[in-house]
Order: C-alpha cells, then structure tokens, then sequence
C-alpha cells in the first residue's frame, strides 16, 4: 500500500469500507498530508483534489475523514501511526500532523462525539514530542513487534505440525483400508424406505 497515493486509497476505502481491517494491516500510503488537510477543512487542497478525481466535494471531505478515523486512529495503531508518519519522521513533520489532526477532529467541525479520536492523537504526541520521549516509545514499538512476530512464527509452527499430523494419520488409514477422509456416518434411510423393508419383511 505504500506505493499508493493516500488520496485513492482514502476514496476507495470510502467506497468499499470491508477492506478496512486488511488496510489497517497495511504500511501507510505515500503523500498523506493533502488528506490530513482535507480532513482539517483546508477548501482549496479539497477542491484541488475534487477536480483532480471528478469526485464531489463532500466526497472527498468524507473519504479523507474515513481514512483519518479508520486508518490512522485505530485502536491498535501505534504512535507514529495515529499522526500520519512513519517511524522516520522528523519532528517538524509529527508536529504539523499533530496540529492538522486536532484541527480535524475538533469537536465544533465534527458531529458526534470525537473526544476518543482527540484523545488517540494527543495521548500519540505525549509519546513522541522529546527526543528522550521518543527513544524509550520505539524500544516499546521493537519490544512489541518483536513479541508479535514470535507469536505469529508459533502460530505457523503449530499449523504446519496439525498438517503433518493429519497428513500422518490419513496415510495410516489408508494403508489398513479404512477410509482417509470421508468420516461421515453412513446416510440414513428414508421413512418410506424404512416402512417398505418392514412390510415386506413380514410377508
């Protein structure tokens, strides 16, 4: 997903929201500013973008705001994540997110309650904003990554020892001639079957 423009994929996001979850796993797009912009009610990056796409207005206003919730402000985003750069960003770049973002979500440009997405990006920023701050966050960040691929590598195991292990028992059955695979019970004869055999049983 890197190589897309974070512009298209917010708007096809918006358009076939199942793909979500799979986005979330997902490094983030290239060129993601214009979307914070867009999201913080910058009109003429908005319209600029709209006549790019020959999407309405509103369209891109709500796909980039979809995007920002969605994509940037999951629950399990980590820090860098949640303002839109990766872990290489300068501070220059976090801070201009950070100031983008809360602009986005402030409650009087928004309906509904967003104080959970405010609190996302400003708890994010708390994490990054010295550079003491940010050292000890990305040895949390390797620690955690580091965790998730050990668990991830345990999963594979365990699902390639069921494999053989089943593999294993299948070529057992079939060298005794038992079935391998079709451990279904026999099919069960029908009522009117059952009543036949019975009747003619007794002549």
């Amino acid at each position: 997903m890197t190589e897309q423009n974070a512009i298209r994929v917010a708007i096809d996001l918006f358009q076939v929201p199942s793909r979500v979850q799979w986005a979330r796993s997902q490094p983030l797009p290239g060129n993601i500013t214009p979307v914070l912009q867009i999201a913080a009610g910058d009109i003429d990056v908005e319209r600029g973008v709209a006549e790019q796409t020959g999407r309405s207005r509103r369209m891109i206003y709500d796909a980039a705001v979809f995007f920002v919730e969605q994509i940037l402000l999951a629950p399990d985003a980590d820090a860098y994540r949640r303002l839109g750069a990766s872990a290489n960003a300068s501070q220059f770049e976090l801070r201009r997110n950070l100031t983008l973002l809360l602009k986005g979500m402030h409650p009087d440009r928004m309906n509904g309650d967003r104080s959970l997405f405010a609190y996302r990006i400003i708890d994010a920023w708390d994490a990054l904003k010295t550079p003491e701050r940010r050292a000890a966050y990305d040895k949390r960040l390797q620690r955690r990554d580091a965790t998730d691929r050990a668990r991830h590598s345990a999963q594979v195991s365990r699902r390639r020892r069921k494999r053989r292990e089943d593999n294993n028992k299948s070529i057992v059955l079939i060298k005794h001639g038992a079935p391998a695979l079709d451990h279904r019970p026999p099919p069960r004869k029908s009522l009117m079957h059952r009543i036949l055999r019975c009747f003619f049983a007794r002549v």
